[in-house]
């Protein structure tokens, strides 16, 4: 019988303990972090990358090959269109000058010497014609006279192209004497100079020494130059508001407008294409600024406006790859209700939910592990001081879901 009643005693434990536990289980409240759905300012963006420059950069080059004599000016020093900033030896040239100029008073001799032929060839040919007509001079002889008047003739206008071509040739060699005073052709700052006294300039497109003189920059005007990925270029046009943060300085944000989108891509081996986008910011007096630095860029695709929102650590996706759906935890009397959300644009923070949500409704935001293994009909417990509102706070800028 005590036998008996020891397997009954058994057989009900088994039997009470699991529905027991489970009881305590369902009554148990998990910690949560929750935050109230309202409106909230958001922007949808795009990010991407580039470098900061300069308004307008001017590369000098000679035009002539020729040794450095003089450097006038240093880097970072300013400079006025027009101003004479490197001058090149200039021995060669002016006596090539010389030697032209000799030439043409030489061919303007032979132009005048033809001249005389020819008149003194016309005056022959006419005192002949009246002794040709009475036949005093037989017509072989009066041919003769006309064909030296039309040589003559032929003589002065090869000597007059001989004199037009020695001042082409002075021409182009004052050309090249000029161009031995290199002049800043913008107004601006030397940002770089690439060649010293003695060296010798070399008229070249290529980048080989002597090839480059110096670097002249209109600093009154700065620029972001980003490259946009081709599966965003769609969404950013011109006055688009940006915000631009250099790598040397994460903590300086730059603001800008997109001025340029270029109309064809870029494409570097192995790299995705992408379109320039050429970002004019806004005046920073006291920004220590070199071309070339690196940035990162936070291009707005529309409008701010208010929207009703949730954090985006809220949002879980369920179902296959391209139809999953967009579902949040909504807190009903200290019970979660999953609610499957439509979901619009979104910043880096805030999703904008379109239907599924009403403002005022609770939503768990967190701890991450709690939220991803939350069930439905389980009972939470907001962390005292956990709770979150989405309507507070700034607008923020970030990739766009949409």
């Amino acid at each position: 019988m005590r036998r008996q009643l020891l397997l009954g005693g058994a057989l009900a434990l088994l039997v009470v303990l699991p529905l027991s536990i489970k009881a305590l289980r369902t009554s148990e409240q998990k910690a949560v972090e929750v935050a109230t759905v309202g409106k909230r300012a958001i922007t949808p963006s795009i990010l991407a990358s580039g470098i900061l420059a300069f308004g307008s950069q001017v590369t000098l080059v000679s035009e002539v090959l020729a040794r450095v004599g003089d450097v006038l000016v240093t880097e970072g020093s300013s400079v006025r269109r027009g101003q004479v900033l490197l001058r090149l030896e200039s021995e060669s040239l002016h006596a090539e000058i010389a030697q032209l100029t000799a030439a043409r008073r030489q061919a303007e001799l032979a132009v005048d010497r033809q001249r005389i032929r020819l008149e003194a060839a016309v005056s022959k040919l006419k005192r002949n014609e009246e002794l040709h007509r009475h036949g005093m001079v037989d017509s072989l002889r009066f041919d003769d006279l006309a064909s030296e008047v039309h040589l003559a003739e032929v003589e002065l206008r090869n000597s007059q192209e001989a004199v037009r071509q020695s001042s082409a040739l002075l021409a182009q060699a004052q050309l090249r004497l000029t161009k031995t005073e290199v002049r800043a052709p913008i107004d601006g700052i030397v940002t770089t100079i690439s060649i010293k006294r003695g060296e010798t300039a070399v008229p070249s497109a290529m980048s080989i020494a002597g090839g480059s003189l110096m670097v002249v920059a209109d600093t009154r005007q700065l620029y972001a130059e980003i490259q946009v990925d081709e599966s965003d270029i769609a969404r950013v046009t011109a006055e688009h508001e940006a915000t631009i943060v250099p790598v040397a300085f994460p903590d300086r944000l730059l603001k800008g407008k997109v001025e340029t989108i270029a109309l064809t891509p870029r494409q570097a081996p192995g790299q995705s294409r992408t379109y320039p986008v050429r970002i004019r910011l806004d005046p920073v007096p006291d920004l220590k600024f070199h071309p070339g630095m690196s940035a990162r860029a936070d291009i707005a695709t529309a409008a701010t406006a208010q929207r009703l929102a949730v954090p985006l650590q809220a949002i879980q996706y369920e179902g296959p790859s391209g139809a999953s759906k967009a579902n949040v935890f909504v807190v009903e009397n200290s019970t979660v209700r999953k609610r499957v959300i439509e979901p619009g644009i979104s910043d880096d923070s805030y999703l904008e939910v379109i239907k599924g949500l009403n403002a005022d409704d609770v939503v768990v935001v967190g701890p991450a592990k709690t939220l991803r293994f939350l069930r439905e009909g389980e009972r939470v417990q907001p962390r005292p001081g956990a709770q979150k509102t989405a309507a507070l706070g700034g607008p923020s800028t970030g990739e766009a879901s949409r």
